[in-house]
């Protein structure tokens, strides 16, 4: 019984001897002046990474918010275009430039992998209507058509459109055209 108590009281006293020499996985020794450093270390890794999460998580509904804004600024535009082509109305089109601005402009808006911008820009009055004014950027492989449209506060219809074109390695045009629609 004896030679357990020894054991009991010398195993503890190993343990101590023990502790005082171990290291934890950044090399410090476990020891009560040591133990201070190792969370330290580990309260400043912590604090990093928290610090690199949070400007990530920060940075990411910015970015995604960006985008939301231009989808969100396009829909009233492309609402406007569909609304226009499905109702009855009048149009005339002046075409300047070396280039035939229907077609370029056609071929631009419906190759696979355009890009599609827009911008509200104003408010103005355009064909006697009050109308939102928005930028409407496509870019393709093909060219570039930068336009600007004139959108009916009202009824929503495209009033007017201005559009520049430019066909990488053909050339440059420019289309202006006033929307009619028969009165209610």
């Amino acid at each position: 019984m004896r030679a357990s108590c020894a054991v009991e009281f010398g195993g503890m006293a190993e343990t101590s001897k023990a502790a005082a020499t171990r290291r934890t996985p950044y090399g410090f020794r476990v020891t009560g002046r040591f133990v201070a450093a190792d969370f330290l270390v580990r309260g400043v890794v912590a604090l990093t990474v928290g610090i690199l999460w949070s400007s990530v998580a920060m940075a990411g509904p910015q970015g995604a918010g960006a985008a939301q804004d231009v989808k969100d600024a396009c829909a009233p535009v492309q609402a406007a275009y569909l609304k226009t082509t499905s109702e009855s109305n009048s149009s005339k089109a002046t075409n300047t430039g070396g280039l035939n601005v229907a077609e370029a402009y056609d071929k631009i808006t419906s190759e696979p992998g355009h890009k599609e911008r827009c911008k509200y820009l104003r408010d103005e009055a355009a064909s006697g209507e009050d109308a939102n004014v928005y930028s409407d950027l496509f870019a393709s492989k093909s060219g570039t058509a930068n336009g600007t449209v004139w959108i009916s506060k009202k009824d929503g219809w495209v009033l007017k459109r201005e559009v520049d074109v430019t066909m990488n390695g053909v050339g440059k045009g420019h289309q202006s055209i006033v929307f009619e629609y028969p009165r209610k």
